[in-house]
């Protein structure tokens, strides 16, 4: 059985993904679509802009992820689960069939709106990923920040190693010194929390923003990122989406509920390699990105990198 992820990294900017989006004939014809319901361009906008998470980017993001899944669904038609993580939620829905391509990228503008106003305040809080740090380490470092005045919380687990904190964000020194002391290393911080219940406010707007955004139940079931249920009302998919930004993840605990699903093949969706890492020792693994040839990777034609043919690991050794 398999499975498609669509991968919460970074958004590409232009060098890693503007050939991509002007060559692969899956990307043009998904930009042709999207810049009639944005009634814009968007590569001229994306090529310009220098911010990972500007609308641009998201849109050059949404457009790419659904042209990828065009692809891989062409070739192997549907995948039989989608999973997904963060900005992953939205190209996700639309392959599960919650959503249409147009009101995909009408939300994702609405979404990112109420993102604007909500970064736009100082929240006095960060996040931090961390690396090489056990779970049984996570508590030490928040009790620490907290012995000293601060603010910590675990905002999600993506291995048993990899975990993004939030963090008061005057504390921020104080937790990478700590990290760095037990053997742990601190690898990037964004500007805001991210998974945490502090966010109620941006879910409430969010909601409030994309309340006219009709939703349908799932042709294909999707298997949330907070617990691993599996949801395909479109009520749920809704809630799905606006509780993201408010509930921690757990990525091991997807892992282990998609092999009990009896998913051995994973496909890879999006920009970035965080998620090939995280999947690949769990099961046969599909990458499918637009960044090849910034990769190093082969590509065929015009079309995306694709890297796969990687043997699942036993039932026994994938559980994290």
């Amino acid at each position: 059985m398999s499975a498609v992820l669509f991968g919460g990294t970074v958004p590409p900017l232009h060098a890693k993904t503007g050939d991509f989006l002007e060559t692969d004939p899956y990307a043009r014809a998904r930009l042709e679509e999207a810049e009639e319901v944005l009634g814009a361009g968007i590569l001229p906008r994306f090529a310009r802009t220098s911010e990972s998470y500007s609308r641009e980017a998201r849109q050059a993001y949404l457009v790419t992820c659904a042209a990828l899944a065009d692809r891989i669904r062409s070739e192997e038609g549907d995948a039989r689960l989608c999973t997904a993580a963060s900005i992953g939620h939205l190209p996700a829905l639309h392959y599960v069939g919650a959503l249409s391509f147009a009101d995909m990228m009408r939300m994702g503008e609405a979404v990112a709106a109420s993102e604007e106003v909500w970064n736009a305040a100082d929240h006095g809080r960060v996040s931090h990923f961390v690396y090489r740090v056990g779970r049984d380490r996570l508590e030490e470092l928040r009790a620490r920040v907290e012995s000293e005045g601060g603010w910590a919380e675990v905002a999600g687990h993506f291995s048993d190693t990899i975990h993004l904190l939030n963090v008061s964000a005057e504390h921020l020194p104080l937790l990478e010194r700590e990290v760095r002391a037990g053997g742990g290393v601190s690898v990037l911080t964004f500007p805001q929390a991210e998974h945490s219940p502090s966010n109620a406010g941006l879910r409430d707007r969010t909601a409030e923003g994309t309340a006219a955004f009709r939703f349908r139940d799932a042709g294909v079931p999707f298997v949330r990122g907070s617990d691993g249920v599996l949801v395909d009302s479109a009520e749920d998919l809704r809630d799905t989406l606006l509780q993201d930004c408010v509930t921690p993840v757990d990525f091991p605990l997807v892992v282990g509920r998609l092999r009990e699903l009896g998913v051995r093949r994973v496909h890879v969706i999006g920009p970035g390699n965080l998620f090939e890492r995280l999947t690949r020792d769990h099961f046969d693994v599909t990458v499918l990105a637009p960044d090849g040839r910034a990769r190093g990777l082969t590509t065929a034609g015009a079309g995306p990198a694709r890297v796969g043919g990687r043997s699942a690991a036993s039932p026994e050794r994938s559980r994290t």
